[in-house]
């Protein structure tokens, strides 16, 4: 059995450069697999990891579906004339059905008012629907007033809480409070540092004053620096616009245009003003995100927060925004739903769907990121798996060598005693070694050449993505690189059948007689 087993070993030594460039190739196609393999498992890892290191998997981005089916306009409204095939008459019909909508004749699809949010909060496995809201108006504090654009956040947001220079953020979602935005202390008078300590805890007015403009003749204020116009300003539109029809006739126009106006203005519902406000204590000041954390911030977050920016917590901000008529009806522009749990997401996600919404889902992004990886590296996997049969090829046609010059050295053994199993053997374990061999030497590669490979992969996606990778995307896990070497050996081993069976069926005495 010794001898069966080192007899390999020194045929190999006696043909090194045969045994070492045949080796290479099992030691390529092993480097690939390997390095395929480790950043396969690497990448689908880091997109776990990345992805529950907050709630994003269990969120869902409900919007608006503002799309109207062709099938609710009316048949007499989209009848198409002339000669045609009936495949552009289709096209027609449907872009006149979608015209027709446009001009706002049905409602869409569905819409996140009040109702549709109970409606959500309310489905099987939800947790929470928080609306994002965001609208503009005024805010005044010590006798100032300035346009402000006011924003939703959820308590304890970690986004905005990194940004806070006083104080704190909000511990409930219906909290009457409200973060200010240091800039906008700094127009409204508190210049000193040691000042704006002094604004927690006082009251802030936030005043809406917006006229609901619709179909007919209406007057607008768009002033040349691009600011919105003041609190006074605002008022004296909503005077303008009530009185505009008897101001008409005070134009100098041609009496036919004043009447075509006047018809127009007649027509239209009169403008409804909208006016209220709310009070609500100070109890945090940000300010602007640096440049590191925009390059941290994840896609699914946001940094929010601009220059003249009021944050409040996201239901009391929803009660102020839905307090207008005009926005009740509109609803929200959107809403995050959280899911009790990462399972239950493609349920909750029909039924938002079933409801008419559009929403997104990270866990379906992710999916689909986890499908073209796979692809990618299935495709690298069968790049290796190719480089390894070519390998195998060669070791098989070395063995095919080995055999014919080797003969007469077959046929010594057979002649002193050695059995067909034997001579089988000697070859099949060259096989194995080398497969052994080859396979330990591409793991080893591979694992080499990865640090250089993980910090230029970080750096890509630093630079490309803005996300700084904490751990590596190459993984070598025991199972790896037993299986690597393994394939390798399989393969090797195979390729040196044909040429074993060979040498065992060779006839001693004709072998004895071979020059």
């Amino acid at each position: 059995m010794t001898d069966v087993l080192g007899l390999p070993v020194v045929a190999m030594w006696q043909q090194k450069s045969r045994t070492a460039l045949t080796t290479l190739g099992v030691v390529f196609g092993s480097f690939v697999l390997a390095a395929s393999l480790s950043i396969h498992q690497g990448v689908q890892e880091t997109i776990e990891r990345e992805a529950h290191r907050s709630d994003v998997l269990r969120r869902i981005n409900v919007q608006s579906n503002w799309s109207r089916p062709a099938s609710t306009v009316p048949a007499k409204n989209v009848v198409v004339e002339g000669k045609m095939s009936e495949a552009r008459r289709t096209r027609i019909r449907r872009a006149l059905a979608n015209y027709q909508n446009s001009l706002g004749g049905d409602k869409p699809a569905a819409l996140l008012t009040p109702e549709t949010l109970r409606k959500l909060a309310q489905l099987k496995h939800v947790e929470s629907v928080e609306p994002d809201v965001s609208q503009n108006g005024f805010v005044v504090f010590d006798g100032r007033d300035l346009p402000i654009h006011i924003e939703s956040a959820r308590p304890r947001d970690v986004a905005y809480a990194k940004r806070l220079v006083a104080g704190g953020f909000f511990e409930g979602p219906a909290e009457q409070a409200a973060v200010v935005h240091e800039f906008l202390l700094y127009r409204l008078g508190v210049i000193d540092e040691d000042a704006v300590e002094s604004v927690l805890g006082r009251t802030i007015r936030i005043e809406i004053r917006r006229a609901q403009y619709g179909p007919g003749v209406r007057v607008y204020l768009i002033k040349p620096d691009g600011t919105v116009p003041s609190l006074e300003e605002t008022g004296a539109l909503a005077k303008i616009n009530a009185r505009l029809p008897a101001l008409l006739e005070k134009l100098d126009l041609p009496a036919e245009e004043i009447e075509l106006l006047r018809r127009a203005a007649e027509d239209a519902p009169p403008p409804a003003a909208e006016e209220y406000e709310l009070e609500l204590a100070i109890v945090g000041v940000i300010r602007a995100a640096s440049e590191f954390e925009e390059k941290e911030r994840r896609w699914w977050e946001s940094l929010g927060g601009s220059d003249g920016s009021i944050v409040l917590p996201y239901q009391t901000a929803a009660d102020l925004f839905f307090r207008t008529p005009s926005q009740r009806e509109r609803g929200a522009s959107s809403a995050v739903l959280f899911v009790n749990r990462e399972e239950n997401v493609e349920q909750v996600f029909k039924q938002v769907t079933d409801l008419g919404l559009s929403g997104q889902s990270a866990l379906e992004i992710i999916k689909r990121e986890r499908l073209m990886w796979l692809l990618v590296f299935g495709g690298m996997t069968c790049i290796a798996a190719v480089a390894l049969m070519v390998a195998a090829l060669g070791i098989a046609n070395t063995m095919l060598m080995s055999v014919l010059e080797r003969t007469r050295e077959i046929g010594v053994m057979k002649a002193v005693g050695a059995a067909d199993a034997h001579v089988l053997t000697i070859f099949l374990v060259e096989g194995v070694l080398i497969g052994l061999a080859g396979g330990a030497l591409g793991v080893l590669l591979a694992w080499v050449a990865s640090f250089p490979g993980d910090a230029w992969v970080r750096s890509m996606v630093s630079r490309d993505m803005k996300i700084e990778l904490r751990e590596t995307v190459f993984l070598f896990p025991p199972w790896l690189a037993l299986t690597v070497v393994l394939f390798s050996v399989v393969v090797t081993t195979l390729a040196t059948v044909y040429p074993a069976r060979r040498a065992a069926k060779t006839d001693p005495v004709a072998a004895l007689r071979h020059e």
